[in-house]
């Protein structure tokens, strides 16, 4: 399966959910945000949010300045 992370393809192996995929990118217990296919998934659903082949996902975190 191929998902697209801040524009940059990556190979996983499928059945994955949002969940693992970030903790296989080692990004579990960072304070981030995360838009899967341009629509915000809230840190509660991770875990129920299925991935799929082409997937593209944005990940943010906090910046500092005004």
């Amino acid at each position: 399966m191929k998902v697209v992370i801040n524009g940059t393809p990556k190979d996983f192996t499928a059945p994955l959910n949002l969940y693992d995929i970030l903790e296989q990118e080692d990004m579990i217990e960072m304070m981030i945000a995360v838009a899967r296919n341009n629509v915000v998934v809230p840190r509660d659903q991770w875990s129920d949010t299925p991935m799929e082949d082409g997937d593209s996902l944005e990940i943010l975190g906090p910046m500092q300045g005004g």
